[in-house]
């Protein structure tokens, strides 16, 4: 948790609030050595609310959202996401966010679909964004390896790519296409929770087991790292004729640089533990950790 700053959740009040001064800022700089990233799209600090109008991105809607990342078609996509809840109305129904670690699934992929795994690694994809003021695409395969001599399936996976909102054109050959299809719908089988296939009972009881989800509460703030953790959300409503300040669900948002943020992480793990090696997970940005 974080001191919650509007106590009677009223977010109109973060309207009178710069940027910098907003609290999931300054933690973001805390853990990143002084910067926010990627904000040329939605600025340095975003807004996710009930209301608003001429949205320019399904998450500014009441809209369900299936797991994915934010910003895949950057070349190098945001690390750390920091999300404030500063208000969630007793009158919202549904709105929970959801969390799913998408590289401890693509290992389950290896070993449940050996053939799809290979081929998500191969297929490049398209993530694109394209509106007033942006024209952006990237390609590369949703899965990508640590570069070496051994077969694909000992090798170490580095990153996963996977944002369904944001996919353009697919850039295949024919040939490829239908086993493309095939590999992706296992994987987002093992990666969303609201797909219900009988006959992938394997597949979809691994998200059913792995999914995160909990309605934030105003005060708390939910940080994931965005190369590995898919997030998402339930879909919410609310009834007509309710107060303002019960319908009303506003999360405050920004981004951090994945290597900034490892940076200050390891180096405070070496300034604890001087005389002991650094341990730390991969964290998805493509490439293995050396100790």
């Amino acid at each position: 948790n974080t001191p919650a700053p509007f106590s009677d959740h009223n977010s109109d009040d973060v309207n009178m609030i710069e940027d910098e001064s907003m609290p999931v800022a300054k933690l973001a700089k805390a853990m990143s050595g002084g910067a926010i990233s990627h904000g040329m799209l939605y600025g340095d600090i975003f807004h996710v609310r009930t209301g608003e109008r001429n949205a320019n991105n399904v998450a500014y809607t009441s809209s369900a959202l299936c797991p994915h990342q934010d910003l895949a078609y950057y070349e190098s996509t945001p690390g750390m996401q920091l999300l404030h809840c500063v208000a969630m109305g007793k009158d919202v129904v549904g709105g929970e966010s959801t969390l799913i670690d998408a590289m401890a699934a693509a290992y389950q992929l290896r070993e449940l679909r050996p053939k799809s795994f290979e081929t998500l690694t191969k297929c490049p994809a398209t993530f694109v964004k394209q509106r007033d003021g942006a024209c952006m695409t990237y390609r590369r395969p949703h899965i990508a390896l640590a570069e070496d001599r051994c077969s694909i399936f000992d090798r170490e996976i580095t990153a996963v790519h996977w944002s369904p909102p944001f996919e353009g054109p697919l850039c295949l050959p024919p040939e490829d296409v239908d086993e493309y299809y095939e590999a992706y719908a296992d994987f987002e089988r093992l990666l969303n929770v609201d797909l219900d296939v009988p006959s992938e009972k394997d597949l979809a009881s691994y998200a059913d087991e792995f999914t995160w989800k909990r309605k934030l509460k105003p005060g708390e703030v939910l940080i994931f790292n965005n190369r590995r953790m898919l997030h998402g959300r339930n879909g919410f409503t609310v009834a007509d004729g309710v107060k303002p300040q019960d319908g009303r669900r506003h999360l405050v948002g920004c981004y951090t640089n994945i290597d900034d943020t490892l940076n200050t992480y390891r180096v405070g793990l070496r300034e604890r533990q001087p005389c002991s090696p650094v341990s730390v997970l991969n964290v998805g940005n493509g490439t293995t950790i050396v100790p």
